[in-house]
């Protein structure tokens, strides 16, 4: 009789940490997903994102950095990204290389950095919008 309780017990205990684990589960699919909606890349910077006013670029082919304080172009570049829908992607494995580092400075302060596929060192999905304003950005400021 004393086998059967300890098997009914243990039988008991094992459905119930089946259910708690299938709850827990659902919760991480549920936390995940919501990590998945879209956000504006603005949000990703606590402050102001128009109060930039400086830029650092880097080309990931060669190292290449180059600068701008040209109110203007930061300007209109930050208008075209602010909007771009971000998509973290905690779970993205590390890429190799990348194709631009950008670093937005405020009075002379690193305040922001990105690059196609991360945004102040979070992952993201690979932004390819990203990636072609960035390239834009660099030939711009080449010609300068």
């Amino acid at each position: 009789m004393l086998k059967k309780n300890t098997l009914h017990t243990i039988t008991c205990a094992l459905f119930v940490a089946l259910i708690l684990n299938s709850c827990q589960h659902s919760d991480l699919l549920k936390q995940a997903e919501s990590n998945k909606a879209p956000k504006a890349l603005e949000t990703f910077y606590s402050g102001d994102i128009t109060k930039i006013d400086s830029l650092e670029i880097m080309s990931g082919s060669d190292g290449y950095t180059k600068n701008t304080t040209d109110s203007r172009l930061i300007q209109d570049w930050i208008e075209k990204i602010r909007h771009l829908n971000i998509i973290l992607d905690p779970e993205l494995e590390d890429t190799s290389g990348v194709l631009f580092h950008v670093t937005m400075f405020k009075q002379g302060k690193a305040v922001f950095y990105m690059t196609p596929t991360d945004i102040n060192h979070q992952q993201i999905e690979p932004q390819d919008e990203l990636a072609d304003l960035m390239t834009e950005l660099y030939q711009t400021i080449y010609q300068l």
